[in-house]
């Protein structure tokens, strides 16, 4: 029969407390080995929250979900996979089968948070294109007015600039009045400024104080001809490929982990 030896509070098998066989000791640095990787994973994406938050923090703006940004949502990840795979190399080190129990269900939920998240990305994929344009929409009308809700002004001409890009979809003639399609969308930078047939300094190629002045739409080929939204969606785009690439490699890890975990736990408490 089974062989388990009572220490205090539970039962335990005794290689837990005394020599451990090859297979057990390859369970065992195995699972540290593992949580050692997701420990550096939840670094990993902790760091890139970090990035997102300190240079590309304008762009969160369109895509704020309930005050919540990407970069706060990497953040917390990162921190939370880093503490509880710091739990798991204690729990594997310390042979204890309650504390491996814990983490392996707590594991278990945050791959099932992950799925749940990744799914729920791919599928509000579309509402967020047309949430990213209307919110360019609603910059652009209040471009360059006094006290606009947000700093639209400030927050565009970042945007224009950094993403060589000009307007919202028509380029520079969203700056002209009747834009593309007869919609005039800069409405205070036309209407009350009245710029007319000039674009802000922040659509040059090279920007320079009056560069836009008379140039929509585009006379001289001064202008980023490119629209913001499209902009948007080729830096989303490319920033998802990292994003993507980083979760997907820990998820692995964190599967086989919880598996190893789940092993090691059963020769903790029943042996092989």
């Amino acid at each position: 029969s089974m062989v388990r030896v009572y220490y205090g509070d539970h039962f335990e098998h005794p290689s837990t407390h005394e020599h451990l066989t090859t297979p057990e000791t390859v369970a065992k640095f195995a699972n540290l080995f593992l949580s050692f990787l997701l420990m550096a994973g939840g670094i990993a994406c902790a760091v890139m929250g970090i990035w997102l938050a300190s240079t590309a923090n304008e762009y969160n703006y369109f895509i704020t979900v309930k005050g919540l940004t990407p970069s706060v949502l990497l953040i917390t990840y990162g921190v939370g996979l880093f503490f509880v795979s710091s739990v798991a190399c204690c729990a594997t080190a310390r042979h204890s089968g309650f504390l491996l129990g814990v983490i392996v269900v707590t594991m278990f939920l945050l791959i099932s948070a992950e799925v749940v998240g990744v799914t729920f990305a791919f599928t509000y994929r579309d509402n967020f294109k047309k949430d990213v344009k209307n919110e360019s929409l609603s910059l652009i009308a209040g471009y360059s007015a006094p006290g606009w809700e947000k700093n639209s002004t400030e927050v565009f001409d970042r945007i224009q600039q950094d993403l060589e890009c000009c307007g919202v979809a028509g380029g520079p003639h969203d700056y002209g009045r009747g834009g593309v399609n007869g919609t005039t969308l800069a409405v205070y930078w036309v209407e009350k400024g009245l710029h007319t047939d000039d674009a802000p300094d922040s659509c040059c190629k090279k920007n320079t104080t009056g560069c836009g002045k008379d140039q929509v739409p585009n006379k001289n080929e001064t202008l980023w001809s490119k629209g913001c939204v499209t902009a948007l969606f080729d830096w989303f785009d490319d920033k998802m490929l990292l994003f993507v690439g980083t979760v997907s490699t820990v998820l692995i890890f964190q599967i086989v982990n919880v598996c190893g975990m789940y092993l090691w736990r059963r020769c903790i408490v029943h042996g092989f």
